[in-house]
């Protein structure tokens, strides 16, 4: 297309455009200039606007573009309007090609309307949004004018069906209920109902006359037989007479009878020791163990319950079978059985776990010799198929009836006991004390509050800054769980939502707010910065747990990389190639892996070469221990190990000036501490986002 131009023939003003043939030639199309501006006026975007409002029920029209601004507009006025493209999602929509509808109310005309938004397209590609506002009144009219007549109609139709129902139900019913009553076969055995042709229940009355017409012939044919009934009841006696005659044959076979009983009394006494016996060990089982206990206490009698449980039996039965762990608990059995005397009353209670009541003796000491006796059991190794096997056990003592007199309190002594053995590390035993009961109690307490506060979500995170060593800006954040109005420590509820599961919920709850407000830093346009949230090897419980994580992260839009998860050592102290498959698959997300608490516990320098983590955090009680000069070295080759492993190094607990410099000197990468910061609300947070903490650090110490 040209520009307008004069014409050198007619002197007149005209925009030329050429058209190319399918032969490669041109033609040339000239048109006046007065037409192109009265074609142009007639195809604009406000000519189609106040062609299309005229329409019927069409309260108004207006074309907007990609900017969100009005180009065209039925109401003049309007025109040059922008609208906010956080309160107009439709228009966005339809900018995305759309096509989408809005219930509303056109305050003009004080009527409800109904909005269409659709998507222009020019030259294939979307370029502005077409929006008509209709009236839904008459609609609304015609809808309840609708309603009425069909309501008008209903009624007509109940009227004629209930005029048809008396006509050709409620008479007829009538006369044949009336028919029916007259019936009496004792008195008028040849009585009929009447038939007439038409009548509703004609079918039935007939059906009825049919079944009449038998039962008289049924009893023509009773009165013809009663002489052979009589001749069947002389049968009948005389078959009584033999029955009479056959009783002293019975009486043979009850005799009979009888020596099986016999036989079956003596089987009794055998199902007697299965009902009292364990099945696999021939131990007695836990119905006759409570019943030994209740005559001991009954009769004021005093000793010893033992609860013993072999430690990490589950993996055996998990890794060899359980045929295989049978086997072992059938030689358990017979050790025990093997040291037994005579104060020793040996019992299987189920699964893994054996009870042993010493009998009629308190001296602690001795019933400590009989505990000591048992574990001597698991000294050695048990072989089995060939294979050799080494055990432990953790064992429980409550004592009769100085903790109580109760079967079920003693047992759960005794529980409580055995569990605390395997919370302080196993193969081990312990008296029960009136400490644990309060324990147990407190933790109930706690469970409480817990499942409380999952129902009203009142958990709230508290964020720690970790500051490079050397920048001394905040490279990102540790949440830390709080609960929201009650002043209770982590220290003491996060071991009973372990002990009770509920770590698995709380676990996922962290882990969505922590997302949660990596997404919200990211709308307000702060430089993000990874959140670390710890991990529980009772999380491992989740199979889901990764599902949900990537789906948590991409429903907020969050990469993974700006979350990392915190272990600690005992995730790999059972299933180790498990969860070392379990932490690679969030390492392929992007999670990193950070090793807490190393420098207690299990910690091992051996676990660095094939842990897959990117982090260790030297535990507070390490730096306590090695940042003193006399110990320094050590925490100088720790450092520079881990960095030769291509780890980064963070510090825990730092609390002076003087640790820094230490830890600095030996180019630990982090530093979370006090000495810095404690851990801070999300508004606190917000505050030091992009402080550098080495200034505030001299400031102090000028």
């Amino acid at each position: 297309m040209e520009g307008i131009r004069m014409d050198t023939e007619s002197f007149n003003y005209k925009k030329y455009g050429y058209l190319r043939n399918s032969d490669g030639t041109f033609i040339q199309i000239g048109i006046s200039a007065n037409k192109v501006e009265s074609l142009t006026r007639k195809f604009s975007y406000q000519t189609l606007v106040e062609k299309l409002t005229p329409g019927e029920n069409v309260l108004h029209v207006v074309f907007i573009d990609k900017n969100l601004k009005t180009i065209a507009d039925s109401d003049i006025k309007a025109l040059g309007t922008v609208y906010d493209k956080n309160e107009e999602p439709e228009i966005q929509a339809a900018l995305k090609g759309s096509l989408s509808t809005r219930n509303s109310y056109y305050k003009k005309s004080d009527i409800k309307a109904l909005t269409i938004y659709a998507p222009v397209v020019t030259n294939g590609e979307i370029s502005n949004v077409l929006v008509i506002s209709l009236s839904t009144e008459k609609v609304y009219y015609n809808i309840y004018m609708l309603s009425i007549i069909s309501s008008i109609i209903a009624i007509m139709m109940i009227l004629m069906l209930l005029l048809v129902k008396n006509e050709n139900i409620i008479k007829p019913v009538k006369r044949l209920d009336k028919s029916i009553n007259q019936i009496d076969i004792e008195k008028a055995i040849e009585y009929r109902l009447s038939l007439t042709e038409g009548d509703t229940f004609f079918g039935v009355a007939r059906s009825i006359n049919n079944i009449l017409d038998k039962t008289s012939s049924y009893f023509h044919l009773l009165k013809e037989h009663q002489e052979e009934l009589q001749a069947s009841n002389e049968e009948i006696t005389a078959t009584y007479q033999q029955l009479a005659a056959s009783e002293e044959e019975l009486r043979a076979q009850y005799e009979e009878i009888q020596s099986y009983t016999e036989k079956l009394e003596s089987l009794s006494g055998e199902l007697g020791h299965i009902a009292y016996h364990d099945s696999l060990t021939n131990l007695p089982n836990r119905i006759k163990l409570v019943k030994k206990l209740e005559e001991d206490i009954s009769k004021d009698k005093y000793g010893a319950v033992i609860l013993l449980d072999i430690d990490n039996f589950k993996s055996i039965n998990d890794t060899l079978g359980h045929p295989y762990g049978d086997k072992i608990l059938k030689k358990v059995a017979e050790e025990l059985e093997y040291i037994k005397d005579e104060k020793m009353f040996i019992g299987r209670l189920g699964g893994d776990e054996f009870l042993i009541l010493i009998q009629e003796e308190k001296d602690i000491a001795i019933i400590e010799n009989y505990a000591k006796h048992i574990m001597n059991i698991f000294k050695n190794k048990i072989i089995i198929e060939g294979q050799e096997n080494y055990l432990n056990c953790s064992m429980g003592i409550t004592l009769y009836p100085l903790d109580s007199n109760e079967v079920n309190q003693l047992f759960m002594n005794a529980d409580m006991a055995m569990y605390k053995v395997k919370n302080v590390g196993k193969n081990n035993y312990m008296f029960f004390n009136e400490k644990m009961t309060k324990k147990l109690h407190e933790n109930i307490r706690l469970e409480s509050i817990l499942r409380d506060a999952i129902k009203k979500e009142e958990f709230k995170l508290l964020y720690q800054p970790q500051i490079c060593t050397f920048t001394g800006k905040a490279v990102g954040f540790e949440a830390l769980l709080r609960l929201k109005n009650t002043p209770i420590s982590p220290a003491q509820f996060i071991p009973v939502a372990e002990e009770t599961g509920l770590i698995v919920e709380i676990g996922r709850w962290v882990t969505k707010e922590a997302i949660s407000q990596i997404s919200i830093w990211k709308q307000k346009g702060l430089v993000l910065k990874p959140i670390a949230i710890n991990f529980s090897a009772k999380q491992l419980n989740d199979f889901n747990y990764i599902e949900f994580l990537k789906n948590t992260l991409k429903k907020a839009g969050v990469e993974a990389r700006y979350i990392e998860i915190e272990i600690t050592e005992s995730i790999f102290l059972e299933k180790k190639e498990e969860n070392i498959a379990f932490i690679n698959e969030l390492k392929c997300l992007g999670i990193k892996i950070a090793l807490d608490d190393f420098g207690t516990g299990y910690s091992s320098l051996s676990y660095l070469t094939f842990l897959p983590v990117d982090k260790i955090k030297l535990d507070k009680s390490l730096n306590d221990k090695f940042l003193e000069l006399e110990n320094i070295k050590v925490m100088d080759s720790l450092v520079s190990l881990a960095n030769s492993l291509n780890l980064e190094v963070v510090a825990e607990g730092i609390e002076d000036l003087v640790q820094y410099k230490r830890l600095k000197i030996a180019r630990c990468n982090y530093i979370q501490g006090y000495l810095f910061s404690k851990p801070l609300e999300v508004e606190e947070v917000e505050k030091i986002y992009n402080y550098n903490f080495l200034d505030k650090l001299k400031h102090d110490h000028q």
